[in-house]
């Protein structure tokens, strides 16, 4: 079976990319996404005194991003289950929070 590519998709996709574009996609719903990768995580909202009080067993999915016709790409980390908290960087902030995670692990490994 040959899938036809949209009349509006006039790039080609990312490497990466494996949604699937149709011709009714709406404008706001042209964008190239990865595959999540999930990761099980302990998370909390962080609003609770203390911080650990609303730790919680979730999955976060982890992908990346772009809007047809634009060239910033960006990465998603989000919750799987309600009430499904987003966060939205771009690939250079991306880069900065893993530097970030990696020296505030290393902190915490050095502290035990």
């Amino acid at each position: 079976m040959t899938v036809r590519r949209p009349s509006w998709l006039e790039e080609p996709c990312p490497r990466w990319c494996t949604r699937e574009h149709r011709e009714e996609d709406h404008p706001d719903d042209r964008y190239h996404q990865s595959e999540a990768e999930l990761v099980p995580a302990v998370a909390g909202s962080g609003e609770a005194v203390p911080l650990t009080a609303t730790l919680a067993a979730t999955t976060l999915g982890v992908r990346v991003g772009r809007h047809v016709g634009d060239d910033l790409t960006w990465l998603v980390v989000e919750a799987l289950e309600a009430p499904r908290p987003r966060l939205v960087l771009t690939t250079e902030s991306a880069g900065a929070l893993h530097r970030a995670l990696g020296a505030q692990l290393e902190l915490a490994a050095a502290g035990r």
